[in-house]
């Protein structure tokens, strides 16, 4: 596993490291190996004896939902699967807690450059503290201690392992996506303000204010944990970006302020209430011309009748606190993007490649195709 990529990263001890590479080839095998297994075995075994006694295949998620919960091997799969990610947190919890009290003595060395924003009275919404997302005990915004960073410090340290090593020694691959998409499709996008909603710990931060030297690039979010360890980790690696404890769904930001908005896997951890308001938010602070474009989870753009690839893409929903994610999924977000005033010639649902260089079992220069969801305001109203 790739440790220690910047000063603000705790550094495990032996045993902690070699507990932590357990997990990120736990995972591994499980993710790239198991997984893979479970299409095949469904299309050799349970889809076959469904139809022999139905003389039809199932027809929706919730047909295939049966019988796969029935299935011991997709059980212990997914049994492992959900373990794993509580093995994930444990191990990089306790090299987080024993070097916790070094990091926050250590923020002061690291705010020379950015700025970071609290707002002491900022409520945050229901649907982040409900329950733990994505199993990480506390959360994001969860605080025990005087300036805790442990949130932030966790959620960093344990993406290598979630993502078994797949998203870069920054974590910065799915900001990259979107800045590729950018040069690709939209090379005339010259964004001088630019807005990262939900920016956790800044890691699809920073390779905004990197590509656009200067623009002035702001992170904001709920979880003050996150931003602390943000502003620090972006001093740590050198860049200047700005940090501010908003709620996306209403910020204090002037309107027509921004030439870029974006987000990467923010819509699909909020609500039903909170996705149009979010959306209305982007129209009101972008420019006229400015471009929304949000990387999420699911591709509105692939409609195939695939019950299989439905039930499989509900795994996170129900074993790893994804409550929102499916539900996401039948949101009209078209109908969403055009009553927050979008263009509709420019509203798009469509995917953008991110290279990952350090994964096995993929071949060629890009692997995943990740779903982005932009659209342009308007020159003209």
């Amino acid at each position: 596993m790739t440790k220690q990529k910047h000063t603000m990263q705790p550094r495990p001890s032996h045993d902690e490291s070699v507990r932590q590479d357990f997990v990120t080839d736990m995972r591994a095998f499980l993710t790239d190996e198991i997984y893979s297994l479970i299409t095949p075995h469904y299309e050799k075994n349970i889809e076959p004896e469904f139809f022999r006694s139905n003389d039809r295949k199932p027809k929706d998620k919730s047909e295939v939902k049966k019988l796969m919960l029935n299935d011991r091997g997709y059980q212990s799969w997914s049994l492992l699967q959900r373990l794993s990610q509580q093995m994930m947190f444990t191990s990089v919890i306790d090299t987080v807690e024993r070097n916790l009290d070094t990091m926050i003595d250590d923020l002061n060395n690291h705010q020379a450059i950015g700025s970071l924003e609290i707002d002491d009275s900022l409520e945050i919404p229901k649907y982040l503290t409900a329950y733990d997302i994505h199993q990480q005990p506390g959360g994001y915004h969860t605080e025990s201690i005087k300036n805790d960073i442990s949130a932030g410090a966790v959620y960093d340290f344990s993406l290598p392992i979630y993502s078994r090593n797949g998203m870069g020694e920054e974590n910065d691959l799915l900001a990259q996506a979107i800045i590729r998409y950018i040069d690709e499709h939209l090379d005339t996008v010259k964004p001088k303000e630019i807005l990262d909603m939900g920016c956790a710990i800044g890691n699809s931060t920073l390779p905004f204010a990197k590509k656009y030297p200067s623009a002035r690039v702001i992170g904001v979010d709920v979880a003050l944990p996150c931003l602390r360890y943000a502003h620090a980790r972006a001093n740590a690696l050198g860049v200047e970006a700005h940090f501010s404890q908003q709620n996306v769904e209403k910020t204090s930001y002037d309107s027509e302020t921004f030439d870029l908005v974006t987000s990467t896997l923010l819509l699909h951890e909020t609500s039903h209430d909170a996705v149009p308001k979010i959306i209305q938010e982007c129209f009101r602070l972008l420019k006229p011309g400015g471009w929304m474009i949000h990387l999420d989870v699911y591709p509105f753009h692939n409609k195939e009748n695939n019950p299989l690839y439905d039930f499989l893409k509900d795994w996170e929903v129900s074993n790893n606190n994804e409550n929102f994610s499916g539900a996401l999924r039948n949101m009209n977000m078209k109908k969403i993007f055009q009553d927050a005033g979008f263009s509709n010639e420019t509203i798009e649902f469509t995917s953008a490649e991110a290279a990952a260089k350090y994964s096995k079992g993929y071949t060629g220069d890009f692997y995943l195709k990740l779903p982005v969801y932009l659209a342009q305001r308007p020159i003209n109203p």
